[in-house]
């Protein structure tokens, strides 16, 4: 039996492909700070399983909003990435290239600090 979701939309979901939603989270954006659809669409991804590829559209979102936590929603992402069995800092290295972020720089902070430990 397929588990049933709630999808950012509000509705009942089943579990959905995972190419919708890496389109969705291309363009998702907050409307008056409401940061939920952003959540639910990394709930999502996290569910359907993150591989290396993704690296770069999950930075993305850090440089669309390059000084905004997403009211904690931005936080999931670092923790996110943190747990995963491979490496990210090169990703992560280019998007802060392409536009320095708040999150970011927090994630390469943290890498750093890792390495000094």
């Amino acid at each position: 039996m397929q588990r049933k979701r709630t999808s950012h939309e509000g509705r009942i979901d089943p579990m959905r492909p995972l190419e919708p939603i890496l389109q969705e989270l291309r363009t998702v954006r907050p409307a008056d700070e409401d940061w939920r659809p952003l959540d639910a669409l990394l709930s999502e991804l996290w569910e359907a399983g993150v591989r290396e590829e993704h690296l770069p559209l999950l930075f993305d979102v850090f440089e669309r909003f390059p000084e905004d936590d997403g009211a904690g929603v931005l936080w999931g992402i670092v923790h996110g990435v943190e747990a995963l069995s491979f490496d990210y800092e090169d990703a992560l290295r280019s998007s802060l290239a392409r536009r320095q972020s708040q999150m970011g720089e927090i994630m390469l902070r943290r890498i750093e600090k890792s390495r000094s430990c």
